[in-house]
C-alpha cells in the first residue's frame, strides 16, 4: 500500500479516535455554562456525560462486529456521519432533553466509528513494528484531545458561547470521512451474524445500570433505583444465557475464554473509570466551589492532561525493551500514588499540591493505555480485530459511565464538607479499583505461564 495512503488512513483512524475524547473533555468544562443555561442540577450534567458515553458502551461490539461484517471502511464512514450530524443537533439545542438526546446519537456514531479506527490500523500495517507506532499514534491523539481539550472548550465558550463546543467537530468529520473513503481500501469482510437478542439484553443492562447508579444520587436508594439495578442485573444473566445457546454469539467462547482479552478489558474499564470519574468530580470542584469560568476550568485541567501524550510516546518506548505486564503494572501503581493525595484535597487545597497530584494521575494513566491496546491486539486473529476492538473500547466506556454515575453520587452534596469527603471517598476508590486490577493481572499472569 502507498505510504501516502497509509498515512492518510492513519490521520483519518487517529481524527476518530480524537474526536471522541475531545467531547470528553471540552463538555466537562462546559458543564457551568450548561447548568446555567438549562437551569439543571447536578444529575442533569451527569446525563449530559453518560447519555453519550451509554450509547457509546451499549453498542461498541456491535460496532466493531458490523466492521468485520460489512468492511470496517464502510462503517467507519457510517459512523462518523452520524457522529458529525449529531454534533449539528448538540449545538443547535434547545433545551435539556433535546441536548441528551442528540448525545445518544452521537454515542451510536462514535460507537461504530472508534473500534473500526483500530481495525483501519490493524489490517493497512502489517509490519508489527509500524503497527505498535501507529497504535502509538492513535493512543496519542487521544491524549491530545484530552489535554488540548479544556482549553480549547474554555476559549470557544468564552468567546462564542457553548454551542461552538460540539459544532467543532464537523470540520474534522468532513475531512476524516473524505480522507478514508479516498484512500482506504475495501475492508476484508467476515459472513458474520448479527446477534440482535445478545445485543438487546446487553444495552437494557448497561442502561439500567447507568440510570440506577445515576439516579441514586438524587433520589438515593430508593424502590425504583433498587428495582432498576435489579433489571440490570436480570438483562446481565439472559445475555450469559443468550450467548451460550445462541448459534452465533456476540461474544464468541473463544473471546469469552481468552484471559489475556479479559485481563486488558479490566484494565482499560479501570482506567476510563478512575480517570473520567476524577475530570467530571474536578470540573465541579473548580466551578461551582472555586468558581472558575469555562476558560480558567480548562487552565485547571492542564497538569492532568498536559502530561497524557508525552507519556504515552515515552511509554511506547520503553515497551521496545520491558514487557507490557511490567507497565501497566506500574503505570497503575503511580496512578494510585497520585490517587492518594488527591484524596486529600479540600477548598483550602494549595494548587502546586493539586497540580503534582493531577500530573502524576496523568502520568500513571497515559503510561499504561499503548501497552494494555497492544496486548489486546495481539492476543486476537486479525479476524477477531474488530470484535476485540469494540470490547476494549465498550469495556473502556462502561467504567467511565459507572465512573460519572458513582462519583456523581458521592458528591450529590454541595454542602463545602460533604463534598470534600465525597471527593476524598472517589479517590480512595480510584485506587482501590487499581489496585484490585494490579492483583487480577499478577494472577492472570503467573496462571499463563
Amino acid at each position: 500500500m502507498p505510504k501516502t495512503s497509509l498515512a492518510a488512513i492513519q490521520i483519518a483512524a487517529c481524527l476518530g479516535f480524537l474526536v471522541v475524547q475531545l467531547d470528553v473533555s471540552i463538555v466537562n468544562v462546559g458543564l457551568g455554562t450548561l447548568k446555567a443555561a438549562f437551569d439543571t442540577n447536578l444529575t442533569g450534567l451527569q446525563w449530559v456525560i453518560n447519555s453519550y458515553a451509554l450509547a457509546f458502551s451499549a453498542l461498541l461490539i456491535l460496532g466493531g462486529a458490523w466492521g468485520d461484517k460489512f468492511g470496517a471502511k464502510t462503517i467507519f464512514a457510517v459512523g462518523f456521519v452520524i457522529f458529525t450530524a449529531a454534533s449539528i443537533g448538540c449545538g443547535l439545542s434547545n433545551s435539556m432533553t433535546m441536548l441528551i438526546g442528540m448525545r445518544v446519537v452521537q454515542g451510536i456514531g462514535a460507537a461504530l466509528l472508534v473500534p473500526t479506527s483500530l481495525t483501519l490500523i490493524r489490517v493497512s500495517f502489517q509490519d508489527p513494528e509500524k503497527r505498535r507506532s501507529a497504535v502509538a499514534m492513535w493512543g496519542a491523539c487521544g491524549g491530545i484531545a484530552l489535554a488540548a481539550g479544556p482549553v480549547i472548550g474554555g476559549l470557544l465558550i468564552e468567546s462564542l458561547g457553548w454551542r461552538s463546543i460540539f459544532l467543532l467537530n464537523v470540520p474534522i468529520g468532513i475531512l476524516a470521512v473524505v480522507l478514508i473513503l479516498r484512500h482506504a481500501p475495501q475492508s476484508p469482510r467476515t459472513d458474520q451474524k448479527v446477534d440482535a437478542l445478545g445485543q438487546i439484553c446487553i444495552a437494557a443492562c448497561l442502561a439500567s445500570l447507568t440510570y440506577a447508579l445515576t439516579e441514586s444520587g438524587a433520589i438515593g436508594w430508593s424502590t425504583e433505583t433498587l428495582s432498576i439495578l435489579l433489571l440490570a442485573g436480570v438483562c446481565a444473566v439472559a445475555f450469559v444465557l443468550i450467548e451460550r445457546r445462541i448459534k452465533h454469539p456476540m461474544l464468541p467462547a473463544r473471546l469469552a475464554k481468552n484471559r489475556i482479552l479479559a485481563t486488558t478489558a479490566l484494565a482499560g474499564a479501570a482506567i476510563n473509570l478512575t480517570f473520567y470519574g476524577t475530570v467530571f468530580v474536578f470540573s465541579i470542584y473548580f466551578q461551582l466551589f472555586l468558581h472558575y469560568d469555562a476558560f480558567r476550568t480548562g487552565l485547571a485541567f492542564i497538569p492532568l492532561t498536559a502530561v497524557l501524550t508525552i507519556s504515552t510516546m515515552v511509554s511506547s518506548r520503553i515497551a521496545k525493551r520491558v514487557s507490557a505486564a511490567k507497565i501497566i503494572t506500574t503505570g497503575f501503581l503511580i496512578q494510585i500514588i497520585g490517587f492518594l493525595a488527591l484524596s486529600q484535597v479540600t477548598a483550602q487545597t494549595s494548587l502546586w499540591y493539586l497540580n503534582v497530584a493531577l500530573m502524576i494521575v496523568g502520568i500513571g494513566s497515559a503510561s499504561s493505555v499503548p501497552s494494555i491496546t497492544n496486548s489486546m491486539l495481539s492476543a486476537v486473529s486479525q479476524q477477531d480485530a474488530g470484535m476485540a476492538s469494540g470490547l476494549m473500547a465498550s469495556a473502556r466506556q462502561l467504567g467511565g459511565v459507572i465512573g460519572v454515575a458513582v462519583f456523581g453520587g458521592l458528591i450529590s452534596s454541595t454542602a463545602p464538607e460533604a463534598f470534600a469527603q465525597g471527593l476524598s471517598n472517589s479517590m480512595l476508590l480510584s485506587a482501590a479499583a487499581l489496585l484490585f486490577c494490579i492483583c487480577v493481572n499478577h494472577w492472570v499472569n503467573r496462571k499463563s505461564s
